[in-house]
């Protein structure tokens, strides 16, 4: 005696575009990058500062201020910005590095 489970996704339930930012399901539009997808979703914080660990998001959106740098499919510093959302691509916060103290 074989079970048979119900089919729990339905073909059209999942968005056309995707990709994952954290274990987040965030949607895009063709030509949107991944900065812009990210803010549309109301994730503005990217990244924190080595010294104050403060958070950082998105600040010119055309590639000069770095503070959209992310980690997109295990590649750090990564300009979120200037980066085209894929389908399926994988994108979290980029990792602190805390400056060490002068002795």
């Amino acid at each position: 005696n074989r079970k048979i489970y119900p089919v729990l996704v339905r073909i059209g339930l999942m968005p056309h575009n995707f990709f994952y930012f954290e274990n987040q399901i965030i949607e895009f539009d063709e030509g949107m990058s991944v900065a812009a997808a990210l803010l549309r979703k109301g994730i503005n914080d990217f990244r924190q500062t080595q010294v104050t660990q403060q958070p950082r998001g998105p600040f010119c959106m055309m590639g000069a201020c770095f503070d959209c740098l992310l980690v997109i499919d295990g590649l750090t510093n990564q300009q979120g910005c200037m980066y085209l959302a894929k389908q399926g691509i994988r994108v979290s916060r980029h990792p602190s590095y805390p400056l060490l103290e002068m002795i």
